[in-house]
Parts: structure tokens; sequence; C-alpha cells
């Protein structure tokens, strides 16, 4: 639909996604009514900093900028309850019924929780919002004892700015080593060993069973001391206002490259979308800032002028941890890894490879290879692998490689 046919665009969502696709819709020259509706109290806010800056240095610099969504209704701890797409309305919790041209869904993801942590009398977290981050930093005193059950990016994040505060943290992980989604098994070694350099202890392949007062019970007997708890074991998408309505979803709504779900006029963007991943093909959560930002401003795009190239970005996700700074392109894991590089020196790229085809690839403190690798992988082309290990071989030439 031309942007000359649109009224009013609804937003479902506070956070990046929601902030870029209204920020976009004004850029391409939309100039009518934009609300965004958002159940969270607070000002929109940017999530990174939540497992890092914001705990350490207790600063509310995480809000957004919202300032180039001029003219924006923002509607702040106020839930959508349902959808009508026929009357193309949207019914809220205060009683408003919202009409739309367009309808953008951006509502995230929630914290999975974990049975075994129910009715327990030890203080516990997830680490997903402002007012999460706020419980957790209060309790990061020097001396004090903290659990994180997950060894995902998130947690070990949390488990970096803790240790630098002189917070005692465990890690327990179900899986036999960590960020089993996310990582290959040599960034996942490399990242065990510093935070075990860094008095982090570790517990891999440990269930938790249940807490005491004193501390959390793995299922191997041990017993592991806590002052408190932080629950890291992924998200589940927040979809079910779509699902009411309709709409396609497995746990995510399904959007294609132009960010529209199977309703008309309906779009999805940020962490609910399940989308295709141009590198693998398949449906998938991409749960990144990048992507969340990203496709938001592709969609808003796409919705203003349907001739607009479709997003078909490769993903993209960083991670800061101790001194070590930490970008993955693409997908983080084939079944077969080449190092260009020493370890040691913390300092090498890791190509992905899968039967044979380049398809991520990890950068620990190598900033200037991200942008060639990026267009090396949306290239599609597998260089000669002596070249992609050789470091004395140009890496911004390997695209050029036949």
């Amino acid at each position: 639909m031309p942007a000359m046919n649109l009224e009013t665009v609804a937003i479902i969502g506070g956070g990046v996604a929601a902030v870029s696709f209204a920020c976009a819709l004004r850029a391409g020259g939309f100039n009518g009514s934009i609300i965004a509706v958002s159940d969270e109290p607070e000002l929109a806010y940017d999530r990174p900093p939540l497992s890092k800056t914001f705990l350490s240095q207790g600063t509310d610099a995480v809000r957004l900028d919202t300032r180039p969504a001029t003219n924006v209704e923002w509607l702040h701890g106020v839930a959508a309850i349902s959808i009508d797409g026929r009357q193309r309305r949207v019914h809220l919790a205060n009683g408003r019924n919202l009409p739309y041209s367009a309808l953008v869904l951006a509502t995230g993801a929630t914290p999975r929780l974990l049975p075994a942590l129910a009715d327990v009398e030890l203080p516990f977290f997830t680490l997903r919002t402002l007012d999460d981050a706020r419980g957790i930093r209060a309790r990061l005193v020097a001396g004090a004892r903290m659990v994180i059950i997950g060894g995902g990016v998130i947690g070990l994040e949390l488990a970096s700015t803790a240790r630098r505060m002189g917070v005692s943290v465990s890690v327990v992980e179900a899986l036999p080593r960590l960020m089993n989604r996310c990582a290959g098994d040599v960034l996942a070694s490399f990242i065990a060993a510093q935070h075990a350099q860094n008095g982090v202890e570790l517990w891999l392949g440990k269930q938790v069973i249940g807490c005491s007062p004193q501390g959390v019970l793995l299922n191997d007997g041990s017993a592991v001391p806590a002052d408190f708890v932080v629950v890291g074991i992924g998200v589940s998408a927040n979809d079910g206002l779509a699902r009411s309505a309709e709409i396609a979803c497995d746990d995510g709504i399904f959007v294609d490259r132009y960010g529209r779900t199977t309703c008309p006029q309906v779009y999805a963007v940020g962490d609910v979308t399940r989308q295709r991943n141009p590198v693998s093909g398949h449906f998938e959560r991409i749960e990144t800032w990048t992507n969340a930002q990203n496709q938001a401003i592709a969609a808003a795009r796409c919705l203003l002028d349907p001739g607009t190239a479709p997003y078909d970005e490769i993903p993209y996700y960083w991670s800061d941890q101790y001194e070590q700074r930490i970008q993955v392109l693409g997908m983080p894991q084939g079944d077969e890894e080449l190092v260009r590089g020493n370890v040691g020196n913390d300092a090498f790229v890791v190509f992905h490879l899968l039967r044979d085809r380049l398809v991520g690839a990890t950068c620990v403190n190598q900033p200037k290879a991200v942008a060639p690798l990026r267009r090396l992988i949306a290239s599609g082309k597998t260089p000669d692998r002596k070249k992609m290990v050789d470091i004395d071989f140009d890496i911004r030439k390997l695209a050029d490689d036949d």
C-alpha cells in the first residue's frame, strides 16, 4: 500500500524494533498518524546495556532516541488485548479501540522460567527489562554470591560485569559447553577459559533441580552457594496477540522479507518474528539487536514503497566480555571450523563451514575483518581454505577469490 493511502500506523511494542519502525516511517516522508502502544510503563530503552554498562555504572543512559519519530503518540503501560483484522482495530486494556491502516507487531519476547525455581525462598531474576536490571544491580555488591543459570550471551555478559564489581559468580549450564546455540566450539572454549581465568566457577553439564535458602541444588548432588539467582535459559516469542487473531505463528510470527504476516496490513518485526534466514534458508527467530533495528527499518520502507528491496541482511551479533570484543556473522556453527590467527593471543577469526560451504564467521578482537566478511558471506563464495587461514593474505580480498 503506497504511503498516500496510509492514514494511521499502529505499533504494538516499545523497544528498538518499534522505535526503529516509527523513525523510518518519518524518515521516509510519512505524515500520517503513528500511535505506539507498550505494556511497559518505561519510556523506550535499549536492552544490550542492561547486562553491561547499566549494571556497573548505574546510569540511565539506556534510553532510545525517539526524537526522529516526530509527532508519535506513545502510550506506555497500556496492553493490547486483541486484534480485529477485518475491522482493522486493536482493542486496548484501557478500553480504547485503536483503528489502523497498517498494524506493526513489535512485541518482542519473554524469558523462559525454570520450573525447579517455583516457590523458592532464594531471590531470583531474569534479565530482560529495565526493572529486572534495577533489581539485579541493587544486589551487585562486592562479596555477594550470584548464580547464573544458563550459559548464553546475556548471562555471560552479566557474569563479566559482576566479576569486575567483586561479585562471586557461578554459571550453571545444562549442556556440556557454553553458548550452545550461538557459538561454535572454538569460541565456546575460548569464552569458557576467559571466565575461568577471571574467577567464574563453571558448572557445565549440570541441571538445577531446586534451591534452598543457601543456594542452588544440582542433579549430581552438588550445592552451589548463592545469595541470589539469575535465570537466562532463553526466551519465548510474545506471539499470543497474533495467534489469537489467527495469524500464522510457531514460537514467533511468520513474516516474509517485507515484514508482512499472513493477515493483510499486519506487519511484524524484531524478536517476535520467525523469518527466513538468508544464509540457512530456514525460517528462524533471529534474536539480535541488529536484526530488530534493521528488519524494522526495511519493513517500514517496504510499507511506504512496495518497490523497495526486501530485507535480506546477513545475521550479526556482538558481545563484550572482559576485554574481548566478539562479533559473529551468518551462521555461528557448521560442521567444520577454520581458525585464522592465534586463539592464545586473543585475536583471531573462525570460519564456519557447512558441507564445504562458508556459512559464517566469528571475529574476536578483529573489528576490521567484520565488513569484508559480511560481504564475503553475502556473496555466497567459499574461498580457498589456505587463503582463509593465511594471516598474510588480505582478508578484504577473500571475496575476490575464485
